[in-house]
């Protein structure tokens, strides 16, 4: 008797699993349009279109402020002012030799930054800094990473410390030296 049982309960369960199926069913009807809201901040305004308004037609050539009408002869382009390294470059920092100055600039926290451009060869220009800045009393460096397009150096002279990054200009392939520097400043907090 048991042995029937499990075979009807058996074959009821399946049949009731097969009459779940949704293969069978229709999609059901789109839920109905909800009413205008309510409520706070539910206050639709109508949107007019606004009237064109008539334009003044004017006879004449007008030409705004600071542009020459087509044809007119252009001013030369402004010089450049030169570049130069600012008075207070640390002493004991090599210049690559042919190098131009791109830029030079002040930082915060009174840091400054200046950037040179060379055709020298980027192993060349890492170990002439890493060399002539310990010759010049700067000490060994204390972060280093050097790299095929572009190496990394930071060294430490009393309170300054110099970092210097050399990369490669991709547009020109020149080389690009940026050297940043500034006075180490004590932290406003005891440290731990």
């Amino acid at each position: 008797m048991s042995r029937r049982f499990f075979v009807l309960f058996t074959m009821a369960a399946g049949a009731l699993s097969f009459s779940s199926c949704t293969c069978h069913s229709t999609t059901p009807e789109a839920p109905p349009k909800l009413a205008a809201p309510s409520g706070f901040g539910a206050v639709v305004t109508p949107r007019k279109i606004p009237e064109r308004v008539a334009e003044d037609v004017t006879t004449g050539q007008i030409t705004p402020q600071g542009i020459e009408p087509k044809g007119a002869p252009s001013p030369p382009p402004a010089a450049k002012e030169p570049v130069s390294v600012p008075d207070n470059f640390p002493e004991g920092i090599p210049i690559p030799e042919g190098s131009e100055v791109l830029a030079s600039q002040t930082l915060a926290n009174k840091a400054n930054s200046v950037v040179f451009g060379t055709d020298g060869d980027a192993p060349k220009i890492f170990n002439l800094y890493k060399d002539e800045m310990q010759k010049n009393g700067w000490g060994p460096p204390f972060q280093e990473a050097q790299g095929k397009d572009q190496s990394f150096l930071s060294f430490k002279k009393g309170s300054t410390i110099t970092n210097i990054s050399i990369s490669k200009d991709p547009k020109s392939g020149r080389r690009v030296v940026a050297v940043m520097y500034y006075e180490e400043q004590p932290l406003p907090f005891p440290e731990f």
